[in-house]
């Protein structure tokens, strides 16, 4: 059949003067053109709404509304399989407010998270490494609508850019720090010792010693580790600190 006989049925079942497809109307490569024809139908002439904003109005329910439930299910589509046979690789899964169910789901919903937060980051948004850390927040998850994949990654922006790029961060240069991360020595020995030396640019820890102040931890937003690490007391941070200088001078 023509595109114009095509869309002749559709309005029928629409209007209601015909009760539903002819049968097998939707089976087959010939079945996914039909629906193409009129995917593109409903949304660009009944529905007037322009390509790009695709991904802002269309939902699921929207499609079902329209009668083309029928068509996706003999393909075995979710709605999102139904745009991306109308638009072929005009969108992607994570471009709309409502992912297909699943989709996050095991270890090929774990690749394809990380997969859909590169594009976002180098492609979308186009950060370079060093601003990633300053961007990537719970925000960001949201406004790309990727609040999914943040719970894939215990809603931590850390963890999740981790999964990306293995190794290139550290906790504390995210501005939401994971649960528990001032809770392991590792980490807090590694972020006094980039406070003192990357950011404060002492050049020993008797400088450190003799120079360090609560207020540098408010001014690079390191007060959970003054919290949780050593009870924001300066005291128990000099502590620290002598406890490195002796390490130090016991290797020496």
């Amino acid at each position: 059949m023509e595109r114009e006989e095509i869309i002749c049925i559709y309005d029928e079942v629409l209007t209601g003067k015909r009760k539903q497809f002819p049968n097998e109307m939707f089976i087959g490569i010939t079945g996914k053109q039909y629906l193409g024809y009129m995917t593109r139908y409903l949304i660009e002439e009944k529905l007037k709404i322009p390509i790009h904003e695709i991904p802002h109005k269309i939902k699921a329910e929207t499609l079902w509304s329209h009668r083309l439930r029928p068509g996706a299910k003999a393909q075995g589509w979710k709605y999102f399989d139904l745009i991306n046979n109308a638009y072929e690789g005009q969108f992607l899964p994570f471009d709309f407010h409502q992912v297909p169910q699943g989709y996050w789901q095991g270890e090929k919903g774990r690749h394809l998270a990380i997969e859909a937060m590169k594009y976002v980051v180098e492609s979308k948004c186009k950060l370079p490494l060093d601003q990633i850390p300053l961007k990537v927040n719970h925000q960001f998850f949201k406004q790309h609508n990727l609040v999914g994949v943040f719970c894939l990654f215990e809603q931590s922006p850390y963890t999740a850019m981790d999964a990306v790029y293995p190794g290139v961060f550290k906790p504390w240069q995210f501005a939401n720090v994971p649960m528990n991360c001032w809770k392991e020595t590792k980490h807090v020995d590694e972020t006094m010792d980039w406070l003192l030396f990357t950011q404060l640019h002492y050049k020993s820890y008797e400088e450190a010693l003799r120079k360090i102040r609560k207020t540098h931890f408010f001014e690079y937003k390191l007060t959970g580790l003054l919290q949780v690490a050593f009870d924001y007391r300066m005291k128990n941070v000099k502590k620290w600190i002598v406890a490195r200088l002796e390490k130090d001078n016991s290797t020496n």
